[in-house]
Order: C-alpha cells, then sequence, then structure tokens
C-alpha cells in the first residue's frame, strides 16, 4: 500500500496545513494586531477589498537595535505599509515572524483579507 500526500492536504505533517486565510471586518483607526507571531511563516499578502486604505505593520520595530514596540496611529504612520483600498494587496516575504497589526485611515468596519503562507 502506498500513501500520497501533498502539500496542504489532510495527511501533510508541518505547519503548512490550511487555514491560510483570516478575514477582518471591523478595522477602524486604532490599531490592532491581525497576526501573532509565527517562527514558521515565510510570507503575508495584504489584501484590501474595502473602500478605505488600510495601514499594517510589524508589532516592534529595531529603532534601538532591539526590539521595540510600534504603536503607529493616522498622524504618526512611520513603520507602516499602506494598502490601497479597492482591492490593492501587498505582500511581505522573509522576515515576517513577528506580530503584524493593522487599522484604517478613518472610520469604522474596514474589511481586510490575509493570506499566510509557510512554505
Amino acid at each position: 500500500m502506498t500513501i500520497f500526500n501533498s502539500v496542504g492536504s489532510p495527511g501533510t505533517l508541518s505547519l503548512a496545513s490550511g487555514g491560510n486565510i483570516l478575514a477582518f471586518n471591523n478595522l477602524n483607526t486604532t490599531p490592532a494586531q491581525v497576526l501573532a507571531g509565527d517562527p514558521a511563516r515565510t510570507s503575508i499578502v495584504f489584501h484590501n477589498p474595502g473602500t478605505i486604505d488600510i495601514f499594517v505593520a510589524p508589532g516592534f520595530v529595531q529603532n534601538t537595535g532591539s526590539d521595540v514596540a510600534l504603536v503607529p496611529s493616522t498622524a504618526a504612520l512611520g513603520g507602516c505599509y499602506r494598502v490601497y483600498a479597492n482591492g490593492g494587496s501587498l505582500t511581505i516575504s522573509g522576515e515576517c515572524q513577528k506580530p503584524w497589526q493593522a487599522f484604517s485611515a478613518s472610520a469604522t468596519n474596514n474589511p481586510l483579507t490575509i493570506q499566510v503562507s509557510r512554505i
């Protein structure tokens, strides 16, 4: 008997198995964590299906040579990436294992779709 498995199949023995899309529909102008830290993560795709620009940022930056919590706002956007409204996408790959946060440029209940890869 031979067992065949492919990446993402139920028999795959890795962190790559399923559940890699996250959906948010409640972003506002206060940053909220959207991804926890994940040492196996290799890339992230942020996609904005809404009508308001979204900002994404790592939870920590290295301004002083060591991790410092990043507290962004609509008035302090350093460390943020803009994901444009109406279908804009942003792919982060490589060193993206730390937590990530997101917030909207204005208004409430804004959507964001995230796809995470571990392969």
